[in-house]
């Protein structure tokens, strides 16, 4: 994700005004033994949203578009990389952390959504 916009300067606590569900995905063995994909959510929270850009792709035959937002949230360290946003009824994948001068106020997460369309 190179050429993204990075994250900025803490932000004034009443940007923080998007309410944001973070969690992950298990796969849960149902009654017939195949794995089924199950939500969790690990938290509730505000943040701030700031869009870090966008590219579109082709790759194998498929125009591909990549939206990329930096979401920053009150710290917590149980956010990891590959753990999912939920924003605006969308799971955007947190490939990126990164925190505000290290001093554990504010966590950025760097979050895409990727679509393919064939032609």
């Amino acid at each position: 994700m190179r050429g993204y916009k990075n994250f900025e300067s803490d932000p004034h606590p009443g940007d923080l005004r998007h309410l944001l569900e973070i969690g992950y995905t298990e796969n849960v063995i149902n009654e017939n033994g195949y794995p089924e994909p199950k939500d969790v959510v690990v938290c509730k929270v505000w943040a701030a949203i700031t869009d870090a850009g966008n590219q579109h792709y082709r790759a194998a035959d498929v125009m591909n578009t990549e939206a990329v937002i930096n979401f920053t949230i009150r710290y917590r360290p149980d956010i990891k990389p590959g753990m999912w946003v939920k924003f605006q009824d969308a799971k955007w994948y947190i490939s990126t952390l990164g925190e505000y001068g290290f001093r554990r106020n504010y966590l950025g997460l760097k979050a895409s959504l990727s679509m393919g369309v064939s032609g």
